[in-house]
């Protein structure tokens, strides 16, 4: 029965392809690739109702300031659609180069003002920002030098949606991301226990490993108590889907990392293309939540050594947000026994 309704799929599957799939509707939102729409006499693309036009201009270096290149998106005003806009720009995270973005109204008032996004570790990245639509006539990204690290946008009218949540466990993102990304993370400022788990950062700071360089990284951490389980969570940069970032606790065995990747519809995979393979590899060009489950028997009771290490095929990522998560015996600790002969 299984089998038989598993073929019925495979072959409902097979046949909506050889017809043609609809494409699925997404009349508010964009994808901007910017390396195509800054070419002279670029087509423009299909574009939200709220999008005018896009332009790019170059600025030449002056005594005092860089060369710098601005890409314009110029709004039409619709308060009765949105009253915000989600902008998520894509780019190469090189040293000062750095993107910054803001919104203007016509007579040239600044409604919005972004820090420079990316912190210049050399790698693919993204950042989001959420601008103010009301009064907004365009808005700009200008980036040092000629502009060719910034890869594209994505654009999307935002709507408010009431939402619940515990008193005592405020885990809501501020936005629900389009691609089910899960929010970045906030590193705890200090150890925290509840219901028998501890959750300490070990390390925020970003580590670049680089397949003709530092290839591994490793954290060391003191425990006082050797717990029953454990989970090791990071943040990584740049992760490829089928090569995943290997980790190893003292030693032991080095176990491939679980990365809790978006939908593939994600502009942010980007395809990478190598020398006698015979298929595509992607890498995300961002940041994402990655874990290992370590059982207790693994951990020690004093020094216990964390080690992340690149996978044979991956290219160059980033680490940062290192966190432990430790299970210890509590009042209310659940289990059963299971005998032997079952």
């Amino acid at each position: 029965m299984v089998r038989t309704a598993l073929a019925a799929l495979i072959l409902s599957a097979f046949s909506a392809s050889a017809q043609g799939l609809a494409e699925q509707p997404a009349p508010f939102s964009a994808w901007l690739d910017f390396n195509v729409l800054a070419r002279a006499n670029a087509p423009q693309p299909s574009l939200p109702i709220w999008f005018e036009s896009f332009q790019s201009d170059s600025h030449p270096e002056t005594q005092t300031t860089p060369p710098t290149t601005v890409f314009r998106l110029r709004m039409r005003r619709m308060p009765s659609l949105h009253r915000d806009v989600l902008l998520r720009l894509y780019f190469d995270d090189l040293p000062d180069m750095q993107p910054v973005v803001t919104a203007w109204t016509e007579t040239g008032r600044e409604r919005f003002r972004s820090e420079p996004l990316g912190t210049g570790i050399g790698l693919p990245t993204q950042g989001s920002v959420i601008i103010p639509a009301d009064d907004t006539d365009y808005i700009d990204i200008e980036v040092p030098g000629d502009g060719t690290n910034v890869r594209g946008a994505f654009a999307s009218s935002l709507k408010t949606a009431e939402t619940k949540q515990t008193f005592d466990f405020n885990t809501l993102s501020p936005l629900a991301d389009p691609f089910g990304k899960l929010p970045d993370t906030k590193p705890l400022q200090e150890d925290a226990r509840i219901f028998g788990r501890v959750k300490a950062t070990v390390d925020e700071q970003p580590v670049r490993l680089d397949p003709r360089g530092s290839t591994s990284a490793e954290w060391q951490v003191e425990l006082a108590v050797k717990p029953l389980a454990a989970v090791v969570s990071f943040d990584v940069l740049n992760a490829d889907l089928t090569a995943p970032p290997m980790v190893s606790v003292n030693g032991g065995k080095a176990v491939a990392a679980n990365v809790q990747w978006p939908d593939l519809s994600d502009p942010g995979f980007r395809g990478e293309a190598r020398a006698l393979e015979p298929g595509i590899r992607f890498q995300y060009t961002g940041w994402l939540r990655a874990q290992i489950a370590v059982p207790g028997f693994q951990m020690l009771e004093g020094l216990n050594k964390i080690s992340v290490t690149l996978s044979d095929e991956s290219s160059s990522i980033g680490v940062r947000n290192v966190e432990l998560q430790l299970k210890q015996n509590w009042k209310h600790f659940d289990y059963i026994l299971t005998p032997v002969n079952q």
